[in-house]
């Protein structure tokens, strides 16, 4: 009669154990879902956002390319830019030294 009662109760704790652990998975099935669903739907708005700003960027430099190519010297001119009489070059040789010109 003992033998019984004894493998009655190993019996509930195995479904128990067994029971909890299934419960377990289910809440961590359910959590990891989520996360997965808010991940994929923060990732599709990144991507709106630098696909927006791609675009922002492509009319920003039409906008340059359109201004650069509108000034002309007399436009330069009445900017108050003038001509340069002494040029002063810069070598392409790549130095170490740097130097100071005080005027």
């Amino acid at each position: 009669m003992t033998e019984a009662i004894l493998q009655l109760n190993k019996e509930k704790t195995i479904f128990w154990t067994l029971s909890g652990v299934f419960l377990l998975s289910v809440g961590f099935y359910i959590y990891f879902i989520n996360a997965t669903i808010h991940n994929t739907v923060a990732r599709e708005h990144l991507e709106n956002e630098a696909s927006s700003r791609t675009l922002s960027i492509g009319n920003k430099e039409f906008q340059y390319i359109t201004m650069r190519n509108a000034v002309t010297l007399p436009i330069a001119y009445s900017l108050g830019f003038k001509e340069v009489s002494v040029k002063t070059f810069v070598s392409k040789k790549s130095s170490t030294q740097v130097s100071y010109l005080q005027r």
